[in-house]
């Protein structure tokens, strides 16, 4: 385990991985529901956001891979997050666009 790492910065990233988890079930759940394109891209977003979180974290804490490492790698996956979510808000004006 790192011992460099406070406490807090922890318990920010325990907080980040189950909001993150809860917005993604949510959007999934509304996929399913509604069918929406724009929705299944949002919910795979979050879900790459908050795996990669997971997993830096893990990465870090328990396997002893350097938190520069873990940080580069985390960063690496918000970016993809960021921009499937940003597809998924395309997609979703796009669409609006067509039925009007």
């Amino acid at each position: 385990m790192n011992g460099d790492i406070p406490l807090i910065v922890i318990g920010f990233k325990t907080v980040t991985v189950l909001l993150g988890g809860l917005i993604t079930y949510f959007a999934a759940r509304a996929a399913l529901r509604t069918r929406a394109t724009g929705l299944t891209y949002l919910a795979v977003g979050f879900a790459t956001i908050t795996v990669g979180s997971l997993l830096a974290g893990v990465a870090d804490q328990l396997f002893g891979i350097s938190t520069h490492v873990a940080l580069i790698f985390e960063n690496a996956l918000t970016a993809v997050g960021f921009v499937v979510i940003a597809y998924s808000l395309y997609v979703t004006s796009r669409s609006a666009l067509v039925t009007r």
